[in-house]
């Protein structure tokens, strides 16, 4: 069955004849409309520390006059605090200026850490520009000197020609002539041999030059790079440092953000809010209409508008079990301790709910690893002898059908005894191991009414609960504890729109369904909800509705849950 919601749009206007158009009322005007008063009034009985009726009545503008939304953004903002009434103790909350200031130094302080962070970053990234000019410099120095070495040697090479022709000169010399015969002497150029004085001597300055200049450019080379050495080291302790206050301030704003949530989750537990996670199926498409743009929201494209709904966890088509696993843990270990735990599947058909809650026996999905949790934690518990009994029914065309019984036409009715709700004749089958388990299971299964529908070759024809007691006594007193793990794709819109205008009558009996899980959502259990959605585009009508009853549904308030503690008698006392 599809949920189709309608926004409605509360607008307190009036006629202005001189102008001849609708204009907002005053505030003060405002806030003395029954329609207004009854809100503000309603806000303030849920919110004791807010008495600022102005204010709420803004805040009431704001969220078109839903006072649920109102009290949830509060909460948010200033936490638990505005549950007590303002004190005329140390605190002298009259208003919520404090609070406002308190909340506002602290993003100032977030902001601070960020600013240090940016300009941290800042100057790294300038270090590492100095780094690299510095490091081109080198480069264009040691380019330099090559080119100094290369005409070094050319003038080398010109000095060992310019001897060579000197002593070729040298040797020029006529041949001995006998002793009698007298000879003119041998005539030497007297300008050749100045020409050859004049070049040996350029050549020998031009030497001294040159070496003069190598020696000046290697000494200035090497202060550079002993500069270069103090910079690099320098910028090296610098950035160690700014990685060091860097990780200090991503580890300051951890801290705070996880320190927020935390006040926030402790909050909606004290109040006893269904938890809802949002899970998505991978895409059998190639065009995806939803967008995840956080850890705790969901944007989805319906008609080219972008919607966007917030969850307690929202896991994408790439989570694992295990991380599904994982957010429901906390509620899950403490049916051990006395309480009902009650876990529910939503979503259209062939959007993941029983893969979520049964899996298969490579991955098996959170009912089978929140069993084989529980078993552990019992056997853990050396003094508390635990007893646990499984039972599987089916609710088929608003009857209900044992699982397990040997003969299956056996009809079955519940029977309401106080608070607690029974069926009658159910058969109860003790287990020991996650072996006996798992083939109690498989044979429930094999018994279970399937068929083949568009959106799924074997689709289940009815609502599926497993229901796991858990009973565990000690030497001083007994605890009893029950977890029902409910995987359905259900009708309870009623029952959760009358819980969350916490109307009088809910209309549990309407379905023998709702009427089963009467305990679990009548604020005597923790309770909290997967809603399983498809991101093909030809299922987008289907995923909005499912997203609307998950976003509704997470409002409910059920309360503070109790533990279900029976004391029994000591028997060795007795003795």
């Amino acid at each position: 069955m599809t949920y189709t919601f309608e926004e409605k749009l509360n607008v307190c206007r009036f006629w202005d004849p001189q102008s001849g158009v609708w204009l907002l009322l005053p505030l003060q005007w405002e806030m003395n409309v029954d329609f207004v008063k009854e809100r503000v009034q309603r806000v303030t009985a849920k919110l004791p520390g807010l008495v600022d009726q102005k204010e709420i009545t803004a805040a009431l503008r704001q969220c078109n006059y839903d006072t649920d939304e109102v009290i949830s953004t509060y909460l948010t903002m200033f936490g638990e605090i505005l549950l007590h009434a303002a004190s005329t103790g140390n605190h002298n909350y009259t208003d919520l200026n404090s609070f406002s200031r308190a909340l506002l130094e602290r993003d100032r302080v977030i902001e601070d850490l960020k600013q240090k962070l940016r300009s941290k970053e800042k100057e790294v990234d300038n270090l590492f520009q100095r780094n690299s000019y510095l490091t081109k410099e080198v480069r264009y120095l040691s380019d330099v000197v090559q080119h100094l070495n290369h005409k070094l040697a050319e003038l080398e090479a010109d000095q060992q020609e310019a001897r060579e022709k000197i002593r070729a000169l040298l040797s020029r010399r006529a041949p001995p002539t006998p002793p009698a015969i007298t000879a003119p002497k041998p005539t030497v150029d007297s300008t050749q041999l100045r020409q050859v004085s004049r070049l040996t001597r350029g050549l020998n300055v031009s030497n001294k030059q040159l070496r003069s200049t190598v020696r000046q450019a290697l000494s200035d080379m090497q202060n550079q790079l002993e500069q270069l050495r103090g910079a690099v080291g320098k910028m090296a302790e610098v950035e160690q440092e700014a990685a060091g206050e860097a990780e200090e301030l991503r580890s300051l704003y951890r801290k705070e953000a996880v320190e927020r949530k935390s006040l926030y989750n402790k909050l909606l537990e004290l109040q006893g809010n269904i938890r809802v996670f949002c899970r998505c199926r991978r895409s059998s498409g190639s065009s995806s209409c939803l967008e995840k743009s956080g850890e705790q929201e969901v944007v989805i494209v319906h008609r080219g508008a972008r919607k966007k709904f917030h969850f307690d966890k929202v896991y994408p088509p790439s989570s694992t079990q295990e991380e599904v696993f994982a957010g429901t843990l906390p509620v899950i270990t403490s049916c051990v301790d006395g309480y009902n735990v009650c876990i529910l599947a939503y979503g259209q058909t062939g959007s993941g709910k029983t893969f979520t809650m049964m899996g298969n026996k490579e991955n098996p999905g959170v009912n089978i690893r929140s069993i084989r949790e529980l078993l552990r934690i019992c056997a853990e518990k050396e003094k508390v002898a635990y007893t646990l009994k499984i039972s599987m029914l089916e609710i088929y065309n608003d009857s209900l059908n044992d699982l397990l019984a040997k003969s299956p036409s056996t009809s079955l009715d519940i029977r309401v005894q106080g608070k607690s709700v029974s069926v009658q004749g159910l058969t109860q089958i003790q287990v020991q191991t996650e072996t006996d388990i798992l083939n109690v299971m498989e044979t429930g299964e094999k018994n279970r009414k399937i068929a083949s529908t568009k959106m799924n070759i074997q689709s289940s024809r009815s609502h599926l609960v497993v229901a796991l007691e858990v009973e565990g006594s000690d030497e001083v007193g007994g605890a009893e504890a029950g977890a029902a793990i409910n995987k359905s794709l259900t009708a309870l819109g009623q029952v959760f729109s009358a819980l969350k205008c916490n109307t009088l009558h809910v209309p549990f009996r309407n379905s023998k369904l709702t009427h089963l899980l009467q305990p679990c959502l009548s604020g005597d259990a923790k309770c909290c909800m997967f809603v399983n959605v498809s991101p093909d585009t030809k299922d987008e009508a289907e995923t909005l509705s499912t997203l609307q009853f998950g976003s509704s549904i997470r409002q409910v308030s059920l309360g503070k849950a109790a533990q279900n503690i029976v004391p029994t008698k000591n028997t060795k006392a007795d003795k």
